[in-house]
């Protein structure tokens, strides 16, 4: 008999590895926050300017010029002309989805686009993406660090490019 019961606690040690999240894994927490997903290509062909936004969560502030590129967080950059630093006027807006970080050299734009690194050429009127490094950065993780179950069912050639509360 006692044999029994501890053979029967070892094949239920041995099966509690294999309990997940949707078994009641008491150490499973899920993450309070949806991602947003966006196909590959809607992804590689999203970088555009736009009329002028509001800044409502910003990251970095670069300063080129008379410009100062002020970025919005997992939205894109604002564009602000800065030549009378008493009178700054926002004059355009970089989307680009996933974007945390910019940098600026020799007239170009150096950008995360979610997983990739771009480069932009920016004349006044337009930008243009002239290159692309493909998944150069890891995916966007959920700010909270926990699982989302809306992984679960992710269509294939998708990408993170933020992060909601649900």
């Amino acid at each position: 008999m006692k044999q029994i019961a501890i053979t029967a606690l070892l094949a239920l040690f041995m099966l509690s590895s294999c309990i997940g999240p949707d078994w009641g894994d008491p150490y499973y927490v899920e993450s309070a926050y949806k991602p947003i997903i966006m196909e590959r290509n809607a992804l590689e062909n999203s970088v555009k300017l736009t009329d002028p936004q509001t800044i409502s969560d910003f990251g970095k502030i670069y300063r080129y010029g008379n410009l100062l590129f002020i970025n919005e967080r997992f939205e894109g950059v604002h564009i602000i002309e800065n030549s009378d630093p008493s009178n700054p006027v926002n004059i355009g807006f970089i989307t680009i989805p996933g974007n945390i970080d910019i940098a600026i050299k020799n007239d170009y734009i150096y950008a995360d686009n979610a997983v990739d690194l771009i480069v932009i050429s920016y004349d006044g009127q337009r930008v243009q993406v002239v290159d692309r490094n493909r998944d150069v950065f890891p995916e966007i993780g959920a700010p909270d660090g926990f699982y989302s179950s809306d992984l679960d069912n992710r269509p294939e050639n998708s990408v993170i490019v933020k992060w909601k509360e649900k």
